[in-house]
């Protein structure tokens, strides 16, 4: 029998609570208690719906990234469609880097910053983060591939390796940006991967 409709809006509303209260506050930052506040719904309705805590970050993990590869998707077969890849690179950090900036420096990389966190503490988290991780140099690798072919990079190492190279310099740029309260030493970060690192 189909769940009702309601428990579905509060599953997804806890969930939604969570990608929020963890991309502030992170892990250990975050109680349950701070996430059901946010929803209005009492304890038991999390239990009802996650076998614990680490359960309902694994979930909230795999829905933060599902959503960004949508709109990652979005991008590339609408607006994004008739740019080439450096343009299409410069398009999606650039807007990446504005999201941050709007909500103050608060947030970051879901993905990154709990992987920092605790990816050496739960197995269920790590596998999921992998997982995610995967996705994304997956999208990127087929990225560079197409530029690539296009002649804009360079063709010395396979699309996977500078997908690789690419994602380690976009979270570690995260990291000082978080630090430093401002995106413009993630921009010149990222530039430089562009523009001379990886051009051909």
């Amino acid at each position: 029998m189909n769940r009702p409709r309601r428990s579905e809006h509060t599953r997804e509303a806890l969930i939604e609570a969570g990608i929020e209260q963890l991309s502030v506050h992170g892990y250990h930052g975050t109680g349950i208690k701070q996430i059901l506040d946010e929803v209005g719904v009492p304890k038991g309705s999390f239990y009802n719906f996650f076998a614990s805590k680490e359960a309902f970050v694994v979930e909230v993990i795999g829905h933060y990234n599902q959503d960004l590869l949508n709109q990652l998707s979005q991008f590339i077969n609408g607006e994004g469609k008739n740019l080439n890849t450096v343009e299409q690179l410069r398009s999606i950090y650039r807007y990446s880097l504005k999201q941050y900036e709007s909500h103050h420096f608060k947030r970051s990389c879901l993905v990154g910053s709990i992987a920092s966190e605790i990816s050496a503490e739960s197995e269920m988290c790590r596998i999921e983060l992998e997982r995610s991780m995967k996705q994304w140099l997956a999208v990127f690798s087929d990225l560079f591939k197409q530029g690539q072919q296009q002649g804009l990079m360079r063709d010395d190492m396979s699309s996977r390796d500078i997908a690789g190279l690419y994602w380690s310099a976009w979270e570690g740029a995260l990291i000082t940006m978080k630090m430093m309260a401002d995106t413009k030493p993630v921009e010149k970060t990222m530039e430089l991967m562009i523009t001379t690192l990886l051009k051909k």
